[in-house]
Parts: C-alpha cells; sequence; structure tokens
C-alpha cells in the first residue's frame, strides 16, 4: 500500500471512530481525536449556538452533555475519495431519540474533514438543525436559547476546564 492509500485509510478509520465515540457518549476521548487546535464547524447552527469551536476546551464544553441530549447510533457510512488522502468527506446517518423527551431522531450528515499527523485539524459538519429541535428541545432548552440569542456574542463562548485544559 503506498503512502497516499495507508494515509486515506488512517483518516477514514479514524472518522469511523469519532462516530463510535459519540455514539458510545465517550465525549472526552472523541475530543482527543483532534488537534489541541482543531476547529469544530457547523455551517448551519442551531440558533444561539456558535458555528465554531476551537481547541480541545471548546470541543469538550460544546459536546459534554450531548450524551444526555440524544442515544443516537449511525449507519450507512460512505466515503467519498478525494485527491487528497488527509481529506474525508463521508455521508452518514444518525438514528435514535432524544433522551429527555424520548422523541424520535433522525439525521442525515455529510462531513468534510481534515487530518494531519492522525488528529482531526477541521471537521466541518453539514446536518439539518430542525432534526435535532424536534427530537431534543424541551422548554428549559427553548428558553436557554433565546436568553443566550440577546446575550452579546463575545459571551456565548463556552467556559470551565475541559480535557487538556487546566
Amino acid at each position: 500500500m503506498d503512502a497516499d492509500q495507508q494515509a486515506r485509510t488512517q483518516a477514514q478509520a479514524l472518522f469511523a471512530r469519532n462516530l463510535e465515540l459519540i455514539s458510545e457518549g465517550r465525549i472526552t476521548e472523541w475530543v482527543e481525536l483532534f488537534d489541541p487546535e482543531g476547529v469544530l464547524e457547523f455551517p448551519y447552527p442551531l440558533p444561539g449556538i456558535p458555528a465554531r469551536f476551537t481547541g480541545h476546551r471548546e470541543l469538550y464544553e460544546h459536546m459534554k452533555d450531548f450524551p444526555k441530549q440524544f442515544d443516537v447510533r449511525f449507519s450507512g457510512l460512505t466515503f467519498h475519495e478525494t485527491t487528497d488522502p488527509e481529506l474525508v468527506v463521508a455521508e452518514f446517518v444518525g438514528d435514535g431519540r432524544g433522551v429527555v423527551t424520548g422523541r424520535p431522531f433522525h439525521q442525515v450528515y455529510i462531513s468534510v474533514v481534515r487530518f494531519r499527523d492522525g488528529r482531526i485539524v477541521h471537521f466541518r459538519d453539514f446536518w439539518n438543525p430542525l432534526a435535532t429541535i424536534r427530537a431534543g428541545l424541551t422548554i428549559g432548552h427553548a428558553w436557554r436559547g433565546l436568553v443566550d440569542l440577546l446575550r452579546p456574542a463575545a459571551r456565548r463562548r463556552p467556559k470551565g476546564p475541559g480535557p487538556g485544559r487546566g
């Protein structure tokens, strides 16, 4: 196997591992898949949620409660080969339920992920925020979202310690 194919195979395996860790609720381990300054970007964010998270602390703060909100399993993982072996373009489906609401969750994703030295450096995730709202939104979430929309953008960034930060 040549170097490009090895890099492509490794990047695809790491992407599949990312899905396993999220579905298992292992967020600290998921964060460790990222470069310490890695970026997670949502081109279509939920109202009141930043579109970009940078670094382990922000990634952890954003995702730490995911297992308390959603029980999701991923399937149908398909990779679209690129000319760059460290760039993964993946399509997949998430099915499950909102943990608090019990409502069904169904989401179709397309992710464009850049790897470097075996770590995620940039993860752009395309998904439908309405599916997340339908499955997981409670009155409390809606209220916090409205309050957050009214706060200045500088105060919306996650706070507190997270993996890799003291």
